[in-house]
């Protein structure tokens, strides 16, 4: 190993561009955090300590040359060369970073970090021979991440400046060049009550930042203050573009969704994007512009790819594909002319409701950690980013917070190089973010949170077993290590899981020694037996064991509100709603059917005759029970829907034209299965298949339809037999049955597909083959 404690940083100083006298800074600024060492900085090469050379092929300290196989970089003006020379006994060990050009001596920089080992006064180059160390250049021009100050995140509107340039070091880490903001039109915009400082202040600030770095500076910015369908409305709006463009220092790219918000039909967005692109390059002449096609419709979809044909508005750079897109990239790329470029806008921050939700979600995590909980996804997303790169140039994600950063992380090292594997950007993410004496540990232990995820919950031994190693890692940090927001945010998905487990471990418990009492009512009569599941259901289960893990959860949520403002809760840390990231709001949430026993109970017990009463109890034992020979599907729940058909998540993550599991919010008194639902996007059928069934018996078919999406849709018995036309689900849920002809089932099969007649796709809760 070649001691850099007491090493010289030799830069061009004043002289150098902006780029790489940050890069320079961000350099001394990191090891000086990781190893309190202070760092010289000057600009020719000491007699007698070891030295980092920081330069750029045009940009470098006077009289200053690197050695030949230093200047090995590729050819793309990013490419930056790691090198390692005269290490040996006559002479002191000297680090080069030579960039092809000042931004790419930034990476150059920032990948360094990666590979210096700093202690306590102590930096090293962990290696045992000079020469070359790294000559790398990125894939894809287009890396980066949106970072929005506004309310809906759950951490970047409480940052300061600072916390926002030191998460723009991290990113820089791994290759970032640019920055999506999010900036008001209105210069009079009040700050919430966290925000340090009022949105049009705060975006003038960071676009002077990403100026200074040389990233690339992104604007996003829906339309949603005014009608541009109507073109007297065009000069306001435009005026209020005119001043946010004028009082951006940078400003690179303009993006504007179609939709998601928007819904702009592409007859109306096209003529006054034009004009907003003319008033766009009066200040920033160079500035592109993107437009996607979210939210647009089959025919609008066919309206915005045959405007981009010849001729093709000359004022459009690109297309942005993202959430919502009702399309696959592969048929936008083809659809899109090849002198438009396509960027991706994936959504890696969101767990369900989203663009890539969790493959088979346990419904306990769906109902307590929800859409935006901290989501270390590292093999997922990598296998996201390299299924659909060939159709973009690359891209920069949607993010609502650091709940994401693992993901940032992987998507920023594979925009870079998509062949690097998973395993190693989680070690240079554990060896940039924490102590040399944790950082061999976490990239096994964040692995493991998401495999947490990857298998039905009550029975899975991993949550126990990632709690025990992040336990294990957190006493070991000590209280200065436990200051570090990424170690706070896993140490706190581990507990938070494994609380979550027990309480679902309990409720289910508490369910069926309910529904085993009511199964004594006639013996004890219907009051009775009610009282005593009343008694039984009074409240959501807690033990010794979880009342401790909740303190925790408390206490480490506190910790990361007051370290990287995370907002985990409304009422306590203002988050913007509750799925913006308030997963603090829901340790009580009821993970039994609770609400809807208790409701159908006093329901029941309302009826004038005992007789009744009973039947009324009969009906909440025997909910799911198809009877003898029948068959039942929790469609929402992947552990218990056995007939419906799964798509290949490796081929489709995205799930644009296979079922995936969906999770929505309902009443007190709905039942679990009521607030999930298997469902597909768009024109995608909803299918299941019955095999072995009786062939000399009929059957009858029982549906339940629920869903946020609402969609009214068909139901064809195997692929001709029409059982219901179009048809929406009641505003209560309730069963609808259906006698099937008994030719359906005659060779002892039936298949059963839904389609969507309108609205954003099929939506099925539960469903029962019943044998009559």
């Amino acid at each position: 190993m070649f001691d850099f404690s007491n090493c010289v940083l030799v830069t061009a100083g004043a002289s150098a561009p902006s780029a790489q006298r940050k890069a320079a800074e961000m350099l001394k600024a990191e090891l000086f955090k990781r190893s309190a060492v202070v760092i010289d900085e000057r600009n020719s090469l000491p007699a007698d300590r070891p030295a980092i050379v920081l330069l750029s092929a045009k940009n470098g300290p006077p009289g200053i040359n690197p050695p030949a196989g230093a200047v090995r970089y590729a050819s793309k003006q990013e490419g930056f060369t790691i090198f390692l020379s005269g290490a040996s006994s006559k002479q002191s060990a000297v680090l080069w970073i030579v960039g092809a050009t000042p931004r790419a001596a930034l990476f150059g920089a920032g990948r360094l970090i990666t590979i210096l080992e700093c202690r306590q006064n102590s930096i090293t180059v962990p290696d045992n021979k000079s020469g070359l160390l790294i000559s790398t250049s990125p894939k894809y021009d287009i890396r980066g991440h949106q970072l929005g100050y506004r309310s809906t995140p759950n951490t970047y509107d409480a940052w300061t400046e600072t916390q926002f340039e030191q998460y723009l070091s991290d990113l820089i880490i791994f290759g970032v060049n640019s920055i999506e903001l999010i900036p008001t039109l209105d210069p009079q915009e009040k700050p919430t009550s966290i925000m340090p400082l009022s949105p049009w202040e705060m975006n003038i600030r960071l676009s002077k930042m990403l100026d200074a770095y040389d990233l690339d500076t992104w604007i996003w910015l829906p339309i949603e203050d005014g009608d541009a369908s109507k073109r007297e409305n065009w000069p306001v709006m435009l005026e209020r573009r005119a001043k946010l463009f004028e009082a951006m220092v940078r400003l690179d790219h303009l993006f504007v969704p179609g939709g998601d918000p928007g819904d702009l039909s592409p007859q109306s967005l096209m003529p006054f994007m034009e004009e907003v692109a003319k008033t766009l390059r009066r200040y920033h002449p160079k500035a592109q512009v993107w437009i996607s096609p979210q939210g647009f419709d089959k025919h609008q979809r066919d309206f915005f790819y045959g405007y981009l044909r010849e001729p093709g508005p000359k004022w459009l750079d690109g297309v942005v594909f993202g959430p919502w897109v009702a399309d696959t990239i592969e048929h936008l790329r083809q659809s899109v002319p090849a002198r438009y470029k396509v960027r991706r806008y994936p959504d890696i921050g969101h767990s369900i409701r989203c663009e890539f939700p969790v493959p088979s979600w346990d419904p306990a995590f769906a109902e307590t950690l929800g859409r935006e909980a901290i989501n270390p996804r590292p093999y997922d997303h990598a296998h996201i980013h390299n299924r659909y790169m060939d159709f973009a140039h690359g891209t920069l994600t949607y993010s609502e917070g650091v709940n994401d950063d693992v993901n940032k992380a992987v998507w920023s090292a594979r925009l870079w190089d998509p062949a690097v594997n998973v395993d190693s950007i989680l070690r240079a993410y554990a060896h940039s973010y924490f102590s040399p004496d944790i950082a061999q540990d976490i990239p096994e232990a964040l692995s493991n949170l998401e495999q947490n995820w990857r298998s039905p919950l009550l029975n899975n031994r991993l949550p126990r077993i990632t709690y025990d190693r992040w336990s294990a890692i957190w006493k070991k940090a000590g209280n200065a290590g436990q200051k570090n927001w990424r170690l706070q945010q896993a140490y706190f998905r581990a507990v938070y899981d494994l609380y979550v487990q027990e309480r679902l471990k309990g409720e289910t418990e508490i369910e069926i020694q309910s529904l085993e009492i009511l199964k004594h009512a006639k013996t004890l009569g219907s009051e009775s037996a009610a009282e005593q599941v009343r008694d039984c259901l009074k409240q959501p289960f807690q033990s010794k064991q979880t009342e401790a893990w909740r303190t925790e959860i408390l206490a480490v949520g506190e910790m990361l509100w007051q370290s990287i403002g995370m907002q985990m809760s409304v009422p306590l840390y203002h988050a913007d709603g509750p799925e913006r990231g308030a997963v603090l709001d829901f340790l009580e949430a009821s993970l039994n059917n609770r609400g809807w026993i208790l409701a159908r109970l006093n329901s029941g017990l309302a009826l004038p005759e005992e007789q009744s009463r009973l039947e009324a109890i009969d009906q909440i034992i025997n909910w799911t029970d198809p009877g003898p020979g029948g068959f039942y599907d929790d469609l929402g729940n992947a552990a218990n829907s056995p007939h419906l058909i799964q798509g290949d998540w490796n081929r489709d993550p995205g799930f644009l034209s296979s079922v995936q599991h969906e999770f929505s919010n309902g009443p007190a008194d709905y039942r679990l299965s009521w607030l999930r639902q298997a469902s597909c996007l768009y024109d995608t059928p909803l299918e299941m298949h019955y095999a072995n069934l009786d062939m000399s018996a009929q059957y009858r078919l029982r549906v339940l339809y629920t869903g946020r999406y609402h969609s009214s849709q068909t139901l064809t018995a195997n692929h001709f037999h029409q059982i219901h036309d179009e048809l929406t689900g009641s505003k209560t849920p309730a069963p609808i049955e259906f006698l099937l002809d008994s030719s359906l089932t005659a060779n002892g099969e039936l298949h059963l597909s839904w389609n969507r007649v309108k609205g954003r796709g099929c939506q099925v809760a539960e469903v029962w083959l019943v044998r009559i």
